[in-house]
């Protein structure tokens, strides 16, 4: 489960910016919107959290900063010496400051045990990297790597904790390239569990732009008859009136529509651009359900209803569906979700731009709010920021 990330110097996040998970001491919907951890320091994370914010304050680069993440650590191990690494620094720098590393760190839960990984990096290696693990309230570092100017050569630091060839590790890691995927590809056992969450847990299918359309999860579960029945079931429950789904020699989708007495079939393409939304993440949405993954979708509401909208997040929410213990992070425009009647105040987060065009990440819980207040008005008043600012059309 993600406790928290944070990321500096990426796209148009210059200064570091914390999405946190944690949930408030706040009693509303404890039992459905939160998870219990049964880990003291953390002792309840929120199922989901919502990103609002005007076009263009970098609402997409914080969720493209948690796949860089994810994808660095898958990939890193593969890449040729030569190969940059995926620097893409604030894009408003003075003084040189396009050298400058990027720092992207995520706190997660396995297994009741809190662990903290990050690396810093420029365009051609890596400069910083460590992971603290924190079997009790005290955290210990198992490594810790810098680089070092004066002689060109990375120190590293070890736990006695961390089993195995260390030194071998050590010396197979490129500069731009992890030592945590680089120890794991050379059968690290102690480090494989931290490698996999991210990079199955956070895996790249789970990450969705309002632009994506690819159907390949979905069409991969039509080929097993209990997860055909759920995809089904979903949308069925989401109001698509579709009594079955069926492939063509050529993989072509159809949707059976029982009209009376008689069936037709429709092609996929055919299907509105909601229907076609609902069925590409149902498939990637339960089985993060299944699995107790992270979903991390861009423009959720994208060609959909309001109420189906609610129904997704209203499945992560239920403990009956979401049984071990799912997240969703996603990004919305959507205002009628504001509401205290859907959401916990810690679920929402605000993102605007300060006058450097410099992004800044704003959790809900900072503005004083009454139980009874129309956050959706509120917002669109202006109250919270985060809104476009609009001027008068010209005559």
């Amino acid at each position: 489960m993600l406790v928290e990330f944070s990321v500096q110097n990426f796209c148009s996040i210059r200064d570091r910016q914390t999405l946190s998970l944690v949930a408030s001491k706040d009693k509303t919907f404890l039992d459905t919107h939160t998870l219990e951890t049964k880990v003291s320091a953390v002792p309840r994370l929120l199922r989901t959290v919502g990103v609002y914010g005007a076009n263009g304050s970098g609402k997409s680069n914080l969720l493209n900063a948690l796949f860089v993440f994810q994808w660095f650590v898958t990939t890193s191990f593969s890449r040729s010496p030569q190969d940059a690494t995926a620097h893409m620094p604030f894009a408003f720098q003075d003084n040189g400051g396009f050298d400058l590393p990027s720092e992207f760190e995520a706190i997660f839960l396995i297994n009741g045990i809190r662990y903290q990984y990050g690396f810093r990096m420029d365009k051609s290696r890596i400069h910083e990297e460590w992971l603290l693990v924190y079997q009790t309230q005290k955290g210990q570092a198992w490594f810790e790597r810098k680089f070092q100017p004066e002689t060109g050569k990375d120190e590293y630091k070890f736990s006695e904790k961390l089993l195995g060839a260390k030194k071998v590790w050590e010396e197979a890691t490129r500069p731009n390239a992890l030592f945590l995927s680089t120890a794991v590809q050379l059968n690290s056992e102690k480090l494989r569990p931290i490698f996999e969450w991210i990079t199955q847990h956070m895996s790249p299918f789970h990450v969705f732009g309002k632009d994506s359309f690819s159907t390949d999860w979905s069409k991969m579960l039509l080929s097993d008859s209990a997860a055909k029945n759920q995809i089904l079931s979903f949308l069925q429950k989401c109001d698509i009136p579709v009594s079955d789904i069926h492939q063509s020699e050529n993989k072509e989708l159809f949707f059976q529509h029982r009209v009376g007495s008689r069936n037709f079939y429709i092609p996929f393409t055919n299907e509105s651009l909601g229907t076609q939304r609902l069925f590409t993440l149902a498939g990637p949405i339960l089985g993060v359900l299944q699995r107790g993954d992270l979903a991390i979708v861009d423009e959720l509401e994208s060609s959909l209803h309001p109420l189906l909208v609610r129904r997704l997040l209203e499945l992560f929410h239920d403990s009956k569906v979401n049984t071990k213990g799912a997240q969703l992070v996603f990004t919305t425009h959507n205002t009628q979700l504001l509401d205290q009647s859907t959401f916990r105040r810690d679920q929402i987060w605000l993102v605007e731009k300060d006058t450097s065009e410099a992004t800044r990440l704003v959790p809900l819980t900072e503005f004083q709010i009454r139980k009874d207040l129309s956050l959706e008005k509120a917002y669109l008043d202006g109250r919270f920021g985060a809104i476009p600012i609009l001027t008068a059309a010209e005559p």
